[in-house]
């Protein structure tokens, strides 16, 4: 017959467990004496633990001249052995992911990747904006540069976020006279959050600026590394091998900041 707990008097099954009191025999469902499930496992796993209810114990106290050092500690041992457990949970993991990780993984690499990443966080890219005359000097080009991006940031990508500051603006590459498209821009915001609303209303803003008459070339891009360029090159190629191989319907998304291929429904499509 299934024994009842001493304090709620419901029974103890399977799926609400308890424990016995070594010294009164009584049983108490975990839930009822503050025992957690993981602690209720670990004192399982363990042959030839005793477990003591808490009028037990208090009588153990008042019965002793001096304090139960032992009643003092378990309550230290219980949390020490949770965290143990979870300690060895979180270690399971990583080793689960270490496995999946290629053997000639370069985590030198890695480690400059990311920090490439970070520091170009606040960058934008201008490309289409016309070279200024040759005839300035390199403060008097840098400068115009920068009125015509502010002027541009001001009609197409004015956000609802406080002021944008650009903290420094400059062509990259070496000019070429030959060259028939103007060098890019690079430019530097004072916050990254203030990049990826810039981005979001210049997207917004994409007819008005194909129709303006000054700034119909111009494009805007978040900087990225040539790891990210390359990466995105290849989506690009695999979205061109599967529309030639005749799958329809597919678009290139950006999940979280990574390049997907996506199947695109016909009731988003309409």
């Amino acid at each position: 017959m299934p024994q009842t707990c001493g304090t709620c008097d419901s029974f103890i099954t399977p799926t609400v467990p308890g424990l016995k009191c070594s010294q009164c025999g009584v049983c108490y469902h975990i839930k009822c004496v503050d025992i957690s499930k993981g602690q209720y496992d670990n004192f399982k796993s363990i042959t030839g633990l005793e477990w003591k209810c808490h009028t037990c114990r208090n009588l153990v106290k008042s019965n002793t001249a001096s304090p139960c050092k032992c009643c003092e500690i378990i309550p230290q041992l219980k949390l020490l052995i949770d965290k143990l457990s979870d300690s060895v949970k979180t270690l399971q993991e990583q080793l689960l992911e270490a496995k999946n990780v290629p053997a000639d993984t370069n985590y030198e690499e890695i480690v400059q990747e990311v920090a490439d990443r970070q520091i170009r966080k606040s960058n934008l890219i201008f490309y289409g904006i016309p070279e200024q005359s040759s005839t300035l000097p390199p403060a008097g080009k840098i400068s115009k540069d920068l009125d015509y991006v502010k002027e541009f940031l001001a009609e197409f990508g004015n956000t609802d976020e406080p002021t944008t500051t650009v903290l420094k603006c400059n062509r990259l590459g070496k000019f070429d006279p030959n060259r028939s498209l103007p060098r890019p821009i690079r430019i530097i915001l004072d916050n990254p959050d203030h990049v990826l609303s810039v981005l979001r209303k210049v997207k917004e803003n994409r007819n008005r600026i194909q129709n303006s008459q000054r700034f119909h070339n111009v494009k805007v891009s978040s900087d990225k590394t040539p790891k990210q360029n390359a990466y995105f090159r290849n989506v690009k190629q695999e979205l061109q091998r599967r529309e030639a191989e005749g799958e329809s319907d597919l678009q290139i998304k950006f999940v979280k900041g990574i390049p997907r291929i996506i199947k695109v429904s016909n009731h988003l499509k309409s």
